[in-house]
């Protein structure tokens, strides 16, 4: 069959036997990775239960008891074999209960958990005879426990359950089984992401040695008592094996990643000293057996100790390859240091591990985690920040060990005072200072959060575009430092992060296109999330200013147009006017309304919104004024409405002043009217002002006009902009005005009201009635 493979460009041509594996090494699909690391755990998991559950089993809780040297039973399962047996008490020895009569006398070092925790070769040797016979004998039909409790002989005969229920298996079997689980999944998924990249595969290698160490020593560290010695041998083997070659391929990935440090024949001298180290081992030619077990373990983590330096002075001016870096050394340093200083240093020493060396398992699956994310560059940009996470509180916590150390052994304090003290130093002298060392060790140039929105309005009110977008790209300098900031031609809707923190790019703000910055801080650091969320608000609040500030100038443009329209429409008419008036006093009356008019207008400038009692006070005493100089008498009674507080917008004072006015203008000039009342009434939201005069009253004759005069065209216009109205009807003895107007403005109804004037008719006092409300309007417009 001739078939194209990926990475091929021959078609229709076959492929030799080395391109197709090379092809097939191509084409490995992620999802077939994880399925045979999946069935690898599975297999790996059945064959780890059933070597563990299948053990000869008594029920009891065994720990080592130094005087004098024996074993103890510290606590006995109620439904075990050996529920006869009184705990606690001292198991002197096991014997069979057949007629051998068989009996081995028991140890502390039977229970030993780590065989290459043995000082020599001979002793070994000497351990697994012993392990294989209490295995031989356990697994007779019955056996005999000899138990001693306050110096009183307890000889108990048991049967064996030649199977262990799974609920008996310790916390150290569950850690050590999720971290070869862990590390091998790991690793798969890390192969899947890269499965061509030499690192991911030895990454992957690494992994599975974790699983080999991790599940034979689950077995073997788990037992009740015994198992039998050639199996221990096989399994203890294993676990160096994979202790081994977990650090051998260790030292291999960090001489190619970040930064190759050498070429990958080279990476064969790791590989060749584990072999020899395992020949030794296996040959036995040097008898200190804890020499050629625990020595190349610390060897080997300074020499990964070493290669990280060497990468991180290779990686100086390279951030992503840094940032990388720096989460897997400290994820080696602080997992693989903690396992060094707990479980081998003490042994190199002659001292008791600190800790369970299944427990201490786990240490090697949180390294295992994070040299996943290293090499994976999974979220790259936040690896600096999850570091110093990780930095700062696994030296609080060495600190908080360490000044309690000192306190206990200097000062000879009791272990509760001295941690109660050490606590309180790292809480209150420790803990405050993240910040300063966060600033000391990832030093950046930011903005003060207090100074941020001063730098916005900065930008966002400079005097020209050109101005505004320097200032943005000084603004962004300043926060991120950037080698490189470049416009982009396609459009960017939210701040991104690109190749792995190298770059992030800007939506278009301050009159400038979209950005992308690049390798920010002189490139010796990568964006992360903060930045990432930083740029974001910050490209937010320039919005929000820029919203703003258009808001800013558009109201200035309408307050211009408007005292433009003002000026013209009011002022202007009015001083038009007087050019042709021939007599000197109706020249002084249209000075005098256009004076009222610039006061009315200047007020506005003053104060954009007046309380409706001012208002009409104001009303009132002008009125007063002009009719008491025509020689009109005015009656306008005080009312509610002149304490309302109501306050109102320019544009509805200037309304109701401009209406008012022009209808007690048309009183004097054209009604010869003695006498004029006014009444003013608040009703909700709704002003109403009523004007009525005792002049000349309407002609009907005239009601049928249709042109409007100039004022009253005016009044028409700007009540019914604001979604008013204006009323004019005869009286009996003169004319009735009403102004009604909204004291808040109706947008719905100012739009759709601009280009229609709105007048009512409505009846008179004496019974006379328009029916069209242009009648009304027509008449008071002759007059005008």
């Amino acid at each position: 069959m001739v078939r194209q493979y990926a990475g091929s460009d021959r078609v229709g041509v076959p492929l030799v036997p080395g391109e197709i594996e090379r092809a097939i090494m191509t084409n490995w699909l992620p999802n077939r990775i994880m399925q045979t690391a999946a069935l690898l755990c599975v297999g790996a998991g059945v064959l780890v239960f059933w070597l563990v559950l299948h053990q000869p089993w008594l029920g009891v809780t065994l720990a080592p008891q130094a005087e004098p040297g024996a074993v103890r039973i510290v606590a006995v399962d109620r439904n075990g074999p050996a529920r006869a047996v009184p705990a606690p008490t001292q198991l002197a020895a096991i014997g069979a209960a057949d007629a051998s009569g068989e009996r081995i006398r028991l140890e502390p070092g039977d229970l030993s958990e780590e065989p290459d925790m043995i000082e020599s070769f001979v002793m070994i040797a000497r351990f697994m005879e012993r392990q294989s016979a209490l295995a031989r004998l356990l697994r007779q039909p019955r056996v005999v426990l000899y138990a001693m409790a306050e110096r009183d002989a307890h000889d108990v005969i048991v049967a064996p359950a030649q199977s262990r229920p799974i609920s008996d298996l310790p916390s150290s079997f569950w850690v050590q089984l999720v971290t070869g689980f862990g590390s091998l999944l790991l690793g798969a998924w890390v192969l899947a992401l890269r499965p061509r990249d030499l690192p991911t595969r030895l990454f992957t290698l690494a992994g599975v040695m974790i699983m080999m160490s991790a599940f034979a020593a689950a077995i073997y560290s788990s037992r009740e008592l015994a198992i039998d010695g050639g199996l221990f041998r096989v399994l203890a083997a294993l676990n160096h094996v994979g202790a081994l070659g977990f650090g051998g391929a260790m030292i291999s990935l960090f001489l190619v990643y970040p930064r190759r440090l050498a070429s990958p024949r080279l990476l064969w001298i790791p590989l060749i000293l584990t072999a020899l180290i395992l020949m030794v081992d296996i040959l036995r030619l040097q008898d200190d057996q804890t020499l050629v077990s625990q020595l190349p373990t610390v060897l080997y983590m300074l020499a990964i100790i070493v290669l990280i330096g060497l990468q991180w002075f290779a990686t100086r001016r390279d951030p992503r390859g840094r940032a990388a870096l720096r989460w897997l050394g400290l994820s080696v340093i602080v997992g693989a240091g903690a396992f060094v200083m707990l479980i081998v240093a003490p042994v190199l020493v002659d001292t008791a591990p600190v800790m369970q060396q299944g427990h201490a398992f786990g240490f090697f699956l949180l390294i295992y985690a994070g040299l996943a994310l290293g090499v994976s560059r999974y979220r790259l940009f936040d690896l600096d920040e999850w570091a110093f996470r990780v930095m700062f509180y696994t030296g609080g916590v060495a600190l908080l060990l360490a000044l309690d150390a000192l306190l206990i052994y200097v000062m000879n304090l009791q272990h509760g005072v001295s941690f109660s003290i050490a606590l309180l130093a790292l809480a209150f002298i420790y803990l405050p200072a993240r910040d300063s060392l966060r600033a000391r060790l990832q030093p950046r140039n930011r903005v003060e959060s207090h100074e941020l929105f001063r730098e916005v309005v900065d930008v966002t009110f400079a005097a020209s575009p050109q101005e505004r977008s320097e200032r943005w790209h000084g603004l962004l300098r300043r926060l991120f430092d950037p080698l490189v900031m470049t416009p982009l031609e396609r459009a960017v809707t939210d701040v991104e992060i690109a190749h792995e923190g190298l770059e992030v790019r800007l939506p278009a703000a301050a009159d400038t296109p979209a950005l992308e910055l690049r390798y920010p801080w002189r490139g010796e650091h990568l964006f992360g999330s903060s930045d990432r969320d930083l740029a974001r608000e910050l490209v937010r609040l320039m919005r929000y200013v820029e919203v703003s500030r258009d808001a800013f100038e558009r109201g200035g443009v309408e307050e211009r147009r408007r005292i433009a329209r003002d000026l013209h429409d009011d002022v202007g008419a009015r001083l038009l006017s007087g050019l042709y008036k021939t007599e000197v006093t109706d020249t002084h009356r249209v000075l005098r309304d256009a004076l009222a008019d610039i006061r009315t207008i200047v007020s506005g400038l003053a104060a954009d919104h007046l309380p409706l009692g001012q208002v009409i006070a104001a009303l009132r005493h002008e009125a007063g004024e002009r009719l008491a100089a025509a020689g009109i008498d005015l009656h306008w009674p005080l009312a509610a409405v002149d304490e309302s507080t109501t306050l109102l917008d320019y544009r509805i004072y200037r309304s109701i002043v401009s209406a008012h006015r022009e209808i007690v203008s048309n009183v004097i000039r054209h009604a010869r009217a003695r006498r004029v009342e006014v009444a003013a009434t608040q009703q909700g939201r709704t002003l109403s002002i009523v004007i009525t005069d005792d002049g000349v009253g309407i002609d009907p004759a005239n009601a049928s006009g249709s042109a409007h005069g100039s004022g009253l065209r005016g009044i028409i216009r700007r009540l019914g902009d604001l979604g008013g109205s204006f009323v004019v009807a005869p009286a009996a003895h003169g004319s009735i005005c009403e102004i009604r107007i909204p004291l808040v403005a109706d947008a719905a109804a100012t739009d759709a009201e601009a280009d229609r004037p709105h007048v009512q008719g409505v009846s008179a006092p004496g019974g006379s009635s328009y029916s069209s409300p242009a009648d009304a309007a027509q008449r008071m417009g002759d007059r005008s």
